[in-house]
């Protein structure tokens, strides 16, 4: 008898441990807590009555490299409060990997969980990201253990095919739903002893079909959502995005899943998973990924120089409109005509209304080796009053750059010195002179170019 009283003694404060180390919020009308090892717990009320026990990530590679709660979670980074969220009125976060057992896949998960004053619904951001050497094949989903009223028994457990949600249901009603990727298997169990293993989680998150609606025993019961395959690069990540919601019946549940979703799509207009430059002889190429895109008219790719501080625009990418799916992106710029040194890059995403933003900025180091004697066209052009004029100079010789107008008359002389072989850039106001057409010419040896270009104010 001791002996049980003791191991109960340790049982409860075990418990009492794990909750104090979890963060939690009430909106009002929907409680979460965030454990250190991504466990999601959701109440009714203020983290008093549950409605799920458990909602945890999985991440399935192949039948025996499952990421899941109960085998690989380990703790990077404590669960906390965001004391003053930026997208929302409440915010817990925290970051998992599968150092619990350290066994693939090697995952790193940083967790997200919004919600909103008087919300009935909870969206949550895992940033996934691939720790392996190696490139993934990644199925992302979600393990569900429900205890809707507070209990496991009699909960109805069911995939609505019209609104691509879970739902669970006794008295009240609780929803799941996988906004980014979208939800292609369900599966659905009652709980056994040893449920949680690789091969069978990988089946579940693979089967590519959705189970018929099942009534949990006193055992209680365990969903899987799974999703389309993302391929991740070593070191890439992808954000995964699921909303959940309560209502005191399925209109209701289903709307709060909406309110969810509207919140997601103001969050999420565009989700770039990753930008890169590379350098590759006299180009650099641009490689970027979305995960989602809502309204995307595309791309304006931007570039800025050490000897050209200003941001220009130098293409342009359409996008995909409204889609789910992951979608690859990329653009050669000819940097032939630009100096040796560090080169920035940025995206700035437009969509169809003309609201726009901007990527993060990558940069690149260039050496490109011009092969001919060479005058580009000024930019801008037209121009007021300034305007540049580059070009590019095979070998070290004396270079004469002058502007004249149209009688031919000598208004500037810009240049006239030995140049290093390169990319030039020069710039040329014209502030003291009249509108019109003006000729600029590049003189070297026996070679002359001559290019137009017009000055309006």
């Amino acid at each position: 008898m001791k002996t049980k009283y003791f191991l109960l003694v340790i049982f409860f404060v075990s418990m009492l441990c794990i909750d104090l180390s979890s963060q939690s919020f009430y909106t009002g009308n929907i409680g979460v807590t965030l454990s250190n090892f991504g466990r999601i717990r959701v109440f009714s009320d203020n983290l008093v009555t549950w409605q799920i026990d458990r909602g945890s990530l999985l991440v399935g590679v192949n039948p025996t490299a499952v990421f899941d709660y109960t085998q690989d979670a380990g703790t990077v980074t404590p669960a906390s409060t965001v004391s003053s969220p930026s997208l929302s009125d409440f915010e817990v976060t925290g970051t998992i990997d599968n150092s619990d057992s350290n066994l693939p896949p090697e995952i790193t998960a940083i967790i997200n969980i919004y919600g909103w004053t008087n919300g009935a619904y909870l969206l949550v951001k895992m940033n996934v990201k691939n720790d392996d050497v190696s490139g993934v094949s990644a199925i992302m989903g979600g393990e569900i253990i429900s205890s809707v009223d507070d209990t496991y028994e009699n909960d109805v457990i069911q995939y609505n095919a019209g609104s691509q949600t879970v739902l669970m249901n006794e008295t009240n009603w609780v929803g799941w739903k996988l906004f980014s990727p979208t939800t292609t298997s369900f599966n659905v169990i009652d709980w056994v002893s040893g449920y949680a293993n690789d091969a069978s989680f990988y089946s579940w998150l693979t089967q590519n079909s959705f189970d018929p609606p099942l009534t949990s025993t006193v055992d209680g019961a365990v969903a899987v959502q799974g999703s389309a395959p993302i391929n991740l690069g070593p070191g890439a990540s992808y954000n995964f995005y699921f909303g959940i919601s309560l209502g005191t019946d399925q209109t209701s549940c289903l709307n709060n899943m909406n309110a969810c979703e509207i919140k997601y799509n103001q969050i999420v207009p565009v989700e770039l998973t990753s930008f890169k430059a590379t350098a590759n002889g006299n180009s650099v190429q641009l490689d970027w990924s979305t995960a989602t895109e809502i309204n995307n008219a595309g791309f304006e790719i931007q570039r800025k120089t050490s000897s050209d501080p200003d941001w220009a625009a130098i293409g342009f990418e359409e996008g995909r409109g409204t889609i789910t799916e992951v979608q690859y992106y990329s653009y050669v710029d000819d940097i032939t005509h630009l100096q040796s040194g560090n080169v920035s890059y940025r995206l700035k995403q437009i969509d169809f209304g003309g609201t726009f933003s901007f990527s993060d900025v990558v940069n690149v180091e260039i050496d490109p080796l011009p092969n001919q004697f060479e005058l580009l066209q000024n930019y801008p052009n037209p121009f007021n009053p300034n305007t540049k004029i580059t070009f590019s100079v095979p070998e070290k010789s004396n270079i004469i750059l002058k502007v004249f107008n149209t009688l031919g008359e000598e208004v500037a002389e810009l240049v006239n010195e030995n140049l290093e072989a390169g990319i030039h850039t020069q710039n040329f106001n014209a502030s003291e002179l009249p509108s019109g057409i003006y000729l600029y010419t590049l003189q070297t040896g026996d070679q002359l170019i001559s290019k137009k270009m017009t000055l309006i104010k």
